[in-house]
């Protein structure tokens, strides 16, 4: 039930006047009010104590006025309302620790004079329609910043170049914007950095194997921007906590080789606990529609929509699709047991699919469509019991599809475009090809596979959208809620 509440603050506060220790006010949480001020906003004592102050969907459509004699303010949260402007009066309140003012209308450039609040932990501006380039002065302002966040904006020109050492930023999410240039390299100084998003630009960069030496990295989305050239792996830039990487939609060329395999060796699990879909979305009394199937179909592979953190909460993932990316992909990735969505759709794969898929215990979503696999389907797939949506479509694929397991459940669009493909759950059937044998993987995967070391590890959010979306809704708006799941998970 929504409220429509009428608040006249400078005479309507009798209620309210009585809390002299006031230090935190929440009138948000989609309450519609309609907030008349008077015009002695100045003389609002009964507020002058108040620290944390949330104004979320109150239908403003600028920022009150009493704001600005808060004194003791140091957590201000206005998302979701209708404000198009950021009074200049805001600037001087250097006490402030958290500034949202996300999904408005806010319009214009990022003043500057925002490197006023030196004492800010979190930024967030997201889902608004500011222009510009972003304020060189964003990074190196506050040697206190942790989260930053103006994605779903218009901001033009490069990300600015100042990441100075000592840095706490662990969250940057540049995503759905217009910029363009390179990825500066001063970002190896954020070292305490765990999300960096800048999917859905026009940056024209190599793959910045440099972020693998970050230790705490867990999601790098470069998702739909002119990333080019080979995906390298240093032996020092190994990305030894990273858990979710969205490489789709770029212009990568490459051969995907058992070194580049290597660098996620983070995503490998030991003594992990299985968790299938029903389980999660029953756990923790999770608000989420049973009935509504997770994934969907876009010609660019799959489309999985945020579902909540008690299902993406032990989400491990790589999205490579939509690149050219070429050769055959190496067993080893078998390996990768903690991978619980793989996305290789829409490249130029060659050779058969590995039987070391089967491996992958914990994988739920596989897609390899729009590529040129040839060879009969692995059996060991059917060992694949958490699988929900897979899609092998548009390949030179033969031979009948194994009728066991998961594989059994799905239909003819999940085959389609292999004209040697036979099942039951085709529209051609096979007539009595022999059942390929179930065979053990050889000694060379066995070995290779021991290369990797084991962790232990539970990670956090993702949406997923024709390649990782990290955003809400496949949208743009959760960063800050990932940000805070890592605060309490890892």
């Amino acid at each position: 039930m929504i409220f429509k509440v009428k608040f006249h603050i400078s005479s309507s506060s009798d209620m309210l006047s009585k809390l002299q220790k006031l230090t935190v006010l929440g009138l948000g949480g989609g309450n519609k009010l309609s907030f008349l001020e008077g015009k002695n906003t100045s003389k609002v004592t009964f507020l002058s104590q108040v620290r944390a102050l949330d104004l979320t969907s109150c239908n403003f459509v600028h920022f009150p006025n009493f704001i600005q004699h808060l004194q003791e303010l140091t957590t201000l949260s206005i998302s979701n309302n209708n404000i198009k402007t950021i009074p200049s009066w805001l600037w001087n309140k250097t006490t402030l620790e958290s500034l949202e003012v996300s999904n408005n209308l806010l319009m214009g450039d990022i003043s500057p004079s925002i490197c006023n609040l030196q004492s800010l932990v979190e930024l967030d501006l997201s889902s608004n329609n500011l222009v510009g380039m972003i304020p060189s002065c964003l990074g190196s302002f506050s040697q206190s910043l942790q989260l930053l966040n103006v994605s779903g904006n218009k901001l033009t020109g490069n990300i600015p170049q100042i990441y100075v050492k000592g840095n706490l930023l662990q969250l940057i999410d540049f995503s759905s914007n217009k910029l363009y240039g390179q990825l500066p390299r001063a970002l190896v100084n954020c070292r305490m950095l765990e999300f960096l998003d800048v999917s859905r630009n026009h940056f024209n960069d190599s793959f910045p194997f440099w972020l693998g030496s970050l230790p705490k990295l867990k999601v790098l989305s470069l998702r739909d921007n002119q990333f080019h050239g080979a995906i390298m792996c240093p032996l020092k830039y190994t990305f030894p906590q990273l858990r979710i990487i969205d490489l789709s939609q770029n212009r990568f060329s490459t051969k995907l080789t058992s070194e580049i395999i290597m660098c996620f060796k983070s995503m490998i699990i030991s003594n992990k606990r299985q968790l299938d879909f029903k389980d999660v979305i029953h756990s923790d009394n999770a608000e989420i529609d049973i009935d509504s199937h997770p994934f969907s179909m876009s010609n660019k592979g799959v489309v999985m929509d945020y579902l909540g953190s008690q299902y993406l909460h032990h989400m491990v993932a790589i999205d490579l699709s939509c690149n050219k990316i070429s050769g055959e992909i190496p067993d080893i990735m078998g390996s990768l047991n903690g991978l619980v969505v793989l996305n290789l759709s829409n490249n130029m794969f060659t050779g058969s699919i590995p039987s070391s898929f089967g491996k992958l215990s914990s994988l739920e979503v596989l897609d390899l469509s729009l590529n040129s696999l040839s060879g009969n389907i692995p059996q060991q797939l059917t060992e694949l019991t958490f699988l929900d949506f897979f899609n092998v479509s548009f390949n030179n694929l033969s031979g009948p599809v194994p009728e066991n397991g998961q594989l059994s459940t799905f239909d003819n669009n999940s085959f389609e475009g292999n004209k040697d493909l036979c099942g039951i759950q085709l529209l051609k059937k096979c007539e009595d090809h022999p059942k390929p044998p179930l065979q053990k993987p050889d000694g060379d995967q066995d070995s290779e596979s021991g290369y990797f070391f084991e962790f232990y590890w539970m990670v956090i959010l993702i949406g997923y959208g024709g390649g990782l979306v990290v955003g809400l809704a496949v949208g743009d708006a959760f960063s800050v809620d990932v940000y805070r799941l890592l605060k309490k998970i890892f």
